[in-house]
Formats: C-alpha cells, sequence, structure tokens
C-alpha cells in the first residue's frame, strides 16, 4: 500500500475514481453461481447485500483462494467468504484521506458512500491505474 498521490490529485473527491456499478451479491447466493456470472467482467471486488444492507466484501483474492482451498465448490454460499464489516468513506472524501483508510485497516479496496448508500468502490490499484493512465484528465478536473 504504497502509493503516493501527486499533491495536486490529493484533493480530489472519491467520486472522481469510483467504480458507480461494482457487481454485488446476495450472503445466501452460492459463490460458484456468482462467480460463473462474474466470468469474463472486470472487477475487483463485489458488495455482499443481507436484507438489503451493504454487508462486506468479497475480492478476486477471496475467491482464487477459495478454488485452491476447497474441496466442496456446490455449497459454498457468499456469505462464508465475505470480509465484513464493509468500510465506506464519503463520496466526496479526498482520495488521499481514502488511501490513509485503506492502510490503516490493511485493505485495497473501500465503500464509497453518499447519503448511507453505497454508490461504489474506490480502490487502490484504481487509483495507481488512473493517475498513471489519465493524469491530463486529472488535472482538469482539479482546475
Amino acid at each position: 500500500m504504497g502509493i503516493q498521490l501527486n499533491s495536486e490529485f490529493c484533493g480530489l473527491p472519491c467520486r472522481v475514481l469510483m467504480n458507480k456499478a461494482p457487481p454485488m451479491a446476495r450472503a445466501e447466493d452460492r459463490l460458484i453461481e456468482v462467480t460463473r456470472k462474474l466470468m469474463g467482467e472486470d472487477y475487483e471486488a463485489l458488495i455482499v447485500y443481507e436484507d438489503q444492507d451493504p454487508i462486506g466484501l468479497i475480492t478476486n483474492k477471496d475467491i482464487m483462494r477459495w478454488l485452491i482451498e476447497t474441496e466442496d465448490k456446490a455449497s459454498l454460499l457468499v456469505k462464508d467468504l465475505v470480509s465484513v464489516p464493509l468500510i465506506t468513506v464519503d463520496i466526496d472524501t479526498p482520495l488521499n484521506d481514502a488511501l490513509g483508510v485503506m492502510r490503516k485497516y490493511g485493505i485495497g479496496c473501500l465503500g464509497v458512500q453518499e447519503h448511507r448508500t453505497v454508490r461504489g468502490l474506490v480502490t487502490e490499484e484504481g487509483i495507481r491505474e488512473f493517475c498513471e493512465t489519465y493524469p491530463h484528465y486529472l488535472r482538469q478536473y482539479s482546475s
């Protein structure tokens, strides 16, 4: 978790870089079915809901670990792998502060909420990739 943002990007809000349509699953879904559904999609994590409330995340790393370690893949449910609680930041939280929360908890992904509703995800990898690929866009946004 060693990403350092250029000072001109530090104050940009999470809304600029969040994934606005992260995949979702219900806690009672079978993990194998969720994984099949997500094949071919570009995602780093999915939000897990229980009774219509977001409770946590499952990352690609969690799913890879499951593939290697689990004997009975058909019976595993999403709730068996979910990392709880879902750690969130406000949609207007500066990127630098969001990275600080990720470092504090040793995670690479945060929920982004607006008025207590999860609106998306922001990831350390996504921030790094965007800053390296589109610095001209960030400069324009911050002006």
